[in-house]
């Protein structure tokens, strides 16, 4: 079976697994509890801070199937395991990078017209979207300002100087901060500590062997890591095993 990365892993799947971005999470909460879910966002700020995760959210979440919209999303309906599972075919994914002449927005323009198959909203998520030609942008404008009821936009972007004031008067924005080492360590205590494989080697405390690095999944064996310089002298020495995914065999150097 193939290794899965970390970030898609560990990736949050509820509105209360992401962390760092309070303040987005309260107000899309309230306009999905309200009723008052915009047509279009503009999602920014630098990469790692969860843009794509919290559209993905934003789509589970309007598309919940869940009674209590304060739940919203629950993760344990057909309409969120569809989407978390990447099946959804009315939650359509675009990477800007790759598509950025006005023909890839005229598609777009064509088939939002068309009502969602199975789910409430059709959500379209485009990535990177500073990447779009003029052109796109254009074409895409009417469409931003009023698209379908059955429609959201979801707009993802580290560059956002680079969109046009027309695109960004559209859409409502939502700006996302880097995470805090407070906020990060604090949510590693939280996670479950995977259990250590057998074929770890333990070394002595005084052993002059060289001490390779641990590897990230038993890096969270330590409930509080990082640990304090008093506390790194108790730590034993560990050697990267070959029986768990992401441990490679010389990758322990001195650092």
């Amino acid at each position: 079976m193939a290794s899965q990365s970390l970030y898609r892993k560990w990736r949050s799947q509820t509105f209360s697994e992401l962390i760092g971005q309070e303040h987005v999470v309260q107000t899309l909460r309230n306009a999905i509890v309200e009723d008052r879910v915009a047509h279009a966002y503009l999602f920014t700020g630098p990469r790692g801070v969860g843009k794509t995760s919290m559209a993905r959210l934003l789509a589970k979440a309007v598309n919940c199937l869940d009674a209590d919209r304060s739940l919203h999303p629950c993760g344990t309906c057909l309409a969120c395991m569809s989407i978390a599972e990447g099946s959804a075919v009315d939650v359509i994914e675009m990477d800007a990078a790759s598509h950025t002449s006005v023909e890839d927005a005229r598609e777009i323009i064509e088939r939002v017209q068309f009502r969602p198959a199975d789910l409430r909203f059709k959500v379209y998520v485009i990535d990177e979207v500073h990447m779009l030609s003029t052109a796109a942008f254009n074409a895409l404008l009417k469409t931003l300002e009023e698209p379908p009821d059955h429609a959201i936009f979801i707009l993802a972007t580290t560059e956002v100087h680079k969109i046009p004031a027309t695109i960004m008067s559209r859409c409502q924005r939502f700006t996302f901060t880097r995470h805090t080492v407070v906020a990060t360590a604090a949510h590693l205590r939280t996670m479950p500590r995977p259990r250590i494989c057998a074929s770890m080697r333990v070394f002595p405390r005084r052993s002059r062997a060289r001490r390779p690095v641990v590897c990230a999944t038993h890096l969270a064996c330590w409930s509080s890591w990082p640990p304090s310089p008093a506390a790194r002298l108790r730590l034993p020495r560990f050697r990267a095993c070959s029986g768990c995914d992401g441990c490679r065999r010389g990758a322990g150097a001195d650092r």
